[in-house]
């Protein structure tokens, strides 16, 4: 049982590597984590009206994070964002929208960076 009951995380991203330890963290934080594995499995999932804070990498193959942003908003769901990026260039600084996500972190994650931003999604939202 979670320490913080319905706050659930999503953690969206291509990296297996990356989603256990993502959502393995979060779990650790005590809040629940599911983990999908491209935008389009997210999409298709019903975690959707369960989600309070959305952790998506920014570049997958297929759909990306970016896009899935543009995707949920388009549907009229605005869920508090979390971009993660192993190539935090001034090009994909300059793709994530202003205002679309709370903040853009550096692979690899930060624990207390991380906690600290899905803290402040879940009061965002």
């Amino acid at each position: 049982m979670s320490l913080h009951n319905n706050e659930l995380v999503s953690i969206v991203d291509d990296d297996p590597l990356v989603r256990a330890a993502t959502s393995s963290l979060v779990r650790s934080f005590g809040w629940d984590a599911r983990v999908f594995a491209s935008a389009a499995e997210f999409l298709a999932s019903d975690a959707l009206e369960r989600t309070r804070c959305l952790v998506c990498d920014v570049q997958m193959p297929d759909t990306d994070g970016i896009a899935l942003l543009g995707t949920l908003g388009r549907q009229g769901i605005r869920i508090p964002t979390i971009f993660i990026t192993a190539f935090a260039t001034a090009r994909i600084r300059e793709r994530v929208p202003a205002g679309a996500a709370l903040c853009l972190i550096e692979k690899p994650v930060d624990a207390a960076e991380l906690e600290a931003w899905i803290r402040r999604a879940l009061d965002h939202r």
